[in-house]
């Protein structure tokens, strides 16, 4: 097969330029090209990040001095509640959220800054990224071909082994091969924008008792959420007293009125605790989505790939967009490199993409249908701690040891895939019903003022990640389940009973017998 290179890159943002990157790194031998359409870089969404996706930018692409150098540390993510008139003062809010930095370090990242050390970068580690190329043209075979016309004005045709689609929502070749699936029962918008001298959560203006109940760790470097019923509002610091603030909510609760930039500033200012925190702020921007959630059928074919949102979406709530980066650049670098050994990656190509298409349906048991109780201390209390001891227990446990790239290990959870999003869809039920028992009952509000908790404190875990066995991670689930299940039938006035229960009593349903229909 005669190419003029070895992989082509549709897009150099994000998830094209860490994928460039990463490549460069491991398989410098291979000739690898990105041709992306803008000339320069600006804000974006989907600046904080979480722990697997910052283990990908600290161990795989080495990037740690430049993230600490350039990007702000991030102190893990905040809720405050507020009442149905929306006018409480941010001091008597209830709150979870840390109370010193993470042991797993994520990053609160200016994607236009990061971008562009990425495109800088590509040249100086041998690669290239043309800016300014826009692709008209792909054209699959052996080998395929990539028309696109450059920063000149010249039209340009070149043939590659491997092409990879990292064009973000333009998703050109995901949608050249119709690969996008629409998400019909999760239905969210989103409205953002970016302002700067936003008043300073740790500052001096701000009261000494409210700073000390958090031992003075800072709430400005947290991702900062201010939940209510059906939406959330999201507050995340950059670098040079810059911040994106922006909402996200089911179409039934949040009226499209936001996705104008007076619409946004006029609906963040009817919150009394952030009209006080916008009162002195600059607005630079603004952007808005009228639908978020997607999938994909499909993330590899023969010598193919999408990637990033190119490929698929599910919520912004716990920003997994980022580990879909990470496990999607990961899994084609893998493909890339041991298709280039003379490998025949055919198994791993088809359990990649069902693992990838196994995570997706994993996580949108997280948000579908859970929007309702988002604006409850009590309930999003629980579903927090439900979800993040999960998240920790199981995919980044997971990642921490690269047991996404064993073949052993992915049969196995593969095999395990129907019984999981099982259990999960069911937890969602009963979180589902506990909201409405408790707002039956008026106590939907009932500790939204003048409480704290700490936010990872059901992990007792934290220090042992990436060192423990299957039968650690698997007795902790059933601890976390056992946990989750006891908080929801507390909330739905109903005793939880002290037998012993197993995966199969959530998977059947046995567990939430008398509560959900059919169990």
């Amino acid at each position: 097969m005669q190419t003029d290179h070895d992989v082509v890159i549709l897009g150099g943002g994000l998830a094209g330029g860490l994928l460039l990157r990463q490549l460069r790194l491991q398989r410098p031998d291979l000739r690898v090209l990105a041709c992306e359409r803008s000339r320069t870089t600006s804000f974006k969404v989907g600046e904080a990040t979480v722990e697997l996706f910052s283990n990908y930018l600290l161990r795989r692409l080495g990037l740690s001095t430049y993230l600490y150098e350039h990007h702000l540390p991030k102190n893990g993510l905040r809720f405050f509640f507020d009442t149905p008139a929306r006018d409480t003062p941010l001091l008597a809010m209830s709150e979870i959220g840390s109370q010193s930095l993470p042991y797993h370090p994520s990053f609160q990242l200016d994607r236009s800054a990061l971008e562009r050390e990425l495109r800088d970068g590509a040249a100086r580690l041998g690669g290239e990224l043309l800016e300014g190329a826009k692709v008209t043209a792909v054209e699959l075979g052996e080998p395929h071909r990539v028309t696109f016309v450059d920063d000149g004005g010249r039209e340009r045709t070149v043939r590659a082994r491997w092409v990879v689609d990292a064009t973000g929502r333009t998703s050109l070749l995901a949608k050249q091969l119709a690969l996008r699936t629409p998400v019909q029962d999760h239905r969210c918008l989103a409205a953002w924008a970016r302002v700067r001298d936003l008043v300073d959560l740790d500052g001096a203006a701000i009261d000494a008792g409210f700073r000390d109940r958090v031992r003075h760790t800072s709430r400005r470097l947290s991702t900062v959420h201010f939940v209510h019923r059906g939406y959330w509002i999201w507050l995340i610091p950059l670098r040079g007293g810059i911040t994106s603030v922006g909402v996200v909510g089911d179409h039934r609760r949040l009226s499209r009125e936001v996705l104008t930039a007076d619409g946004l500033r006029t609906f963040l200012h009817g919150h009394r605790a952030l009209g006080e925190l916008l009162a002195p702020a600059q607005w630079l921007d603004f952007g808005g989505y009228g639908q978020l959630a997607y999938g994909t059928k499909q993330w590899f074919g023969d010598r193919w790939a999408v990637v990033g949102e190119a490929a698929a979406f599910s919520d912004p709530f716990y920003s997994p967009g980022s580990d879909f980066i990470t496990l999607a650049n990961d899994f084609t670098a893998d493909l890339i490199g041991r298709d280039a050994d003379g490998e025949d990656v055919a198994e791993r190509r088809r359990l990649y993409d069902g693992y990838l298409q196994y995570r997706y349906a994993a996580n949108l048991p997280l948000y579908r249908d859970q929007y309702e109780l988002f604006g409850s201390f009590d309930l999003l209390r629980a579903r927090w701690d439900f979800d993040v001891a999960s998240y920790y227990n199981l995919w980044l446990e997971s990642w921490l040891q690269d047991q996404h790239l064993d073949v052993g290990h992915l049969r196995q959870e593969l095999r395990q895939r129907p019984f999981v999003v099982r259990a999960l869809e069911r937890f969602g039920a009963l979180f589902a019903a506990a909201e409405r028992a408790v707002t039956a009952r008026g106590d939907y509000e009932r500790h939204n003022l003048g409480r704290f908790a700490e936010g990872l404190g059901s992990i007792g875990f934290v220090r042992e990640l990436g060192r423990r066995d299957r039968a650690t991670t698997d007795a902790e689930s059933l601890r976390i389940f056992a946990l989750a299940r006891e908080r929801c039938f507390e909330l739905l006035g109903k005793a939880s009973g002290g037998e012993r229960l197993g995966f199969a009593d959530f998977v059947t349903g046995r567990a939430m017998a008398g509560v959900l229909e059919g169990s």
